[in-house]
């Protein structure tokens, strides 16, 4: 792969280097903060053969090309263009002011908690290993391994504020060692274990003539979560007024005694009573409903992922499996059946598909969604045919009524499809089995049954066209001046011919033209550079100048717009040589086949001197 022409290639469809605010990546994807995402064509980045789906998320346009390549298109964007290179942290934070408030409230929780689940996660799977040992008689309840064994899988749970603390922490711009502190204060070994609270606070006492009960909150979710949020105005507030000589003694005082007052007075009472009515009203929505809330949440599920919102569940599932009362995660079997649909969906499209770009996305994306992974199947292949995504949704509702039918519940939070068989509560393994079966099996059934408009990608269309062209296409100058061999430019990229073969053109006058008939399918924000594509599929880049991007558009008038149908001779711009001379690198013009590849030869037909619309190039197709 030609990582800078990949690279090149996706920033003419993002609007240019001027419309990316960052980037960053991940394993699989780029992702861009642009300035005005109405710039980005994103049908034209799904076309381009290294790209396996393209979507908005968050305030990121994000775009997956797939683990070991995405690194070096990257590298490839970042080195070769004016590009402000960022973190992911500090590219969450640039995308988050695009978001509407709903939108950032489920962010900030999904940051908060996804750093917390592989704790959960690993707590979870313990619980249930114990569980199965326990009813199979494989280890007694009493022997010292499953004691130990039995701490090691509640202390994520029971110290579970202070792991919410100190993540919440990083969000709320607070001093982490301060929150985990109170997270601490509000577990304290003096005040009476949260899960006895159901049988009536035991102790007393009196502070300032208010009657407080010593009640702890092992487990809870809500009023940490609260109280760090409160202690963030607090310490910067006190900041504020302290002086600095004194910041690192009193503010970090007053600070923890404040919050810490009203945490136990006020927040952590209220949380409480909040918290357990979000999970006692699911738990009643659950039983209340059936399997009916199984198949409304089974097949909304999808539809909220691609909102982002889904991350905010998090914290709901946290609440239920750290409530005394209910102790187990009865959503996540639902969204796992979701999560299954959606690769029964794509597997059916990889069968149905004539495209080999899609079938290349199609079965990988499958695969990830049995491991619980679904972006590539939801974003790169169900949601752009749209009835497979719908299929998906049947699928996912279907398999979340049966998942509810039986009870089925799980110990940990975050892990779906194959994975999530390990933290199934005992009892409910094969059920969970039989469910993601149903799930997967009715999309992809429904997939055939609904169908999808069967898109060749833009390439295969190109090569077919060019399959059914005999001969050859000649192309003319756009410029009257002085032709010469495209490797003698003064930049590598077109000398390279990274972009393709072709002709430049050291120009005399400032008149372009368009050297085919065909349909323009780019005119740059700067006007320095068009892109035309002829009826049989030759691709041609009309770049004026060397560095011209800088000039951001001054001295450059365009006659045409994106769309616009043109003839051989027809007037695209007029442009300053002059003030191209004194501003920019170079005139020199490059008029480049930007999909050579697909062609036997390029052939320069003239050398020297040359006139408007005289014959300069030749593209021979067999």
């Amino acid at each position: 792969m030609d990582y800078n022409k990949v690279a090149k290639e996706i920033l003419n469809h993002i609007g240019g280097e001027r419309n990316v605010e960052s980037a960053t990546h991940c394993a699989t994807r780029l992702r861009l903060v642009l300035k005005d995402e109405k710039k980005a064509n994103e049908k034209a980045l799904e076309q381009m053969e290294e790209v396996k789906g393209v979507f908005s998320s968050s305030g990121q346009l994000q775009i997956i090309i797939g683990q070991g390549t995405v690194n070096k298109v990257y590298k490839a964007l970042i080195e070769n263009n004016n590009i402000k290179a960022s973190n992911l942290s500090e590219a969450k934070k640039e995308a988050m002011k695009k978001l509407n408030p709903v939108q950032r409230f489920a962010r900030v929780l999904s940051n908060i908690f996804v750093p917390i689940i592989p704790a959960i996660v690993a707590s979870g799977l313990l619980m249930g290993l114990l569980g199965m040992c326990k009813t199979f008689g494989w280890v007694s309840g009493d022997s010292g391994i499953f004691v130990l064994l039995d701490m090691f899988s509640n202390a994520a749970f029971v110290f579970l504020p202070v792991l919410i603390a100190f993540s919440a922490a990083k969000e709320f711009d607070v001093n982490p060692f301060l929150a985990a502190t109170l997270g601490g204060i509000l577990i304290h070994p003096a005040l009476q274990n949260g899960w006895t609270v159901g049988g009536g606070i035991t102790n007393n006492i009196s502070v300032f003539g208010l009657n407080v009960g010593m009640v702890g909150y092992q487990g809870t979710v809500l009023p940490i979560l609260i109280a760090v949020w409160v202690m963030g105005y607090i310490e910067r507030g006190i900041r504020k007024i302290v002086p600095d000589i004194l910041d690192i003694i009193v503010t970090p005082f007053l600070t923890l005694m404040s919050t810490a007052f009203i945490a136990l007075l006020v927040i952590g009472p209220l949380g409480r009573l909040l918290g357990d009515g979000i999970s006692f009203g699911l738990q009643g929505l659950y039983s209340t409903a059936g399997p009916v809330a199984g198949v409304v949440f089974g097949g909304l599920y999808s539809l909220i992922v691609i909102t982002g919102v889904h991350h905010s569940f998090h914290a709901i599932e946290a609440g239920l499996l750290t409530n005394p009362e209910i102790g187990v995660n009865f959503l996540l079997p639902i969204w796992a059946m979701a999560n299954i649909g959606q690769g029964g969906a794509s597997l059916a499209v990889y069968f149905k598909t004539k495209s080999t770009k899609l079938k290349s996305i199609a079965a990988p994306a499958s695969l990830s969604c049995m491991l619980g992974i679904t972006e590539a199947a939801i974003f790169g292949v169900n949601l752009k045919l749209v009835r497979p995504f719908i299929a998906a949704a049947i699928g996912g509702a279907v398999g979340g009524g049966f998942v509810v039918l039986m009870k089925v519940s799980m110990t940990a939070v975050g892990v779906t499809g194959i994975p999530g068989i390990a933290i199934v509560k005992q009892g409910s393994m094969m059920q969970y089995i039989i469910g993601m079966v149903i799930a997967f099996g009715t999309a992809f059934i429904m997939t055939y049954v609904l169908g999808f408009k069967d898109e060749e990608s833009q390439s295969e269309k190109t090569e077919n066209t060019i399959i059914k062209t005999k001969g050859s296409e000649v192309l003319f100058a756009p410029m009257k001046g002085e032709a010469v061999s495209i490797e003698d430019m003064p930049d590598k990229t077109f000398a390279d011919k990274l972009l393709g073969d072709g002709i430049a053109i050291n120009p005399t006058d400032g008149t372009v033209v368009s050297p085919v008939d065909g349909t323009i399918a780019l005119v740059y924000e700067t006007k320095h550079a068009i892109a035309i594509i002829t009826e049989s599929g030759v691709e041609v880049l009309l770049h004026i100048g060397i560095d011209t991007v800088k000039m951001n558009g001054e001295g450059f008038k365009s006659f045409v717009n994106c769309g616009d149908k043109v003839k051989a001779g027809d007037k695209l711009l007029e442009v300053d040589l002059d003030l191209i001379e004194e501003k920019a690198t170079s005139k020199i013009t490059a008029m480049v086949i930007t999909n050579t590849d697909n062609f036997k030869s390029i052939k320069q037909l003239k050398f020297g001197s040359v006139n408007l619309n005289e014959k300069v190039v030749e593209v021979n197709f067999n």
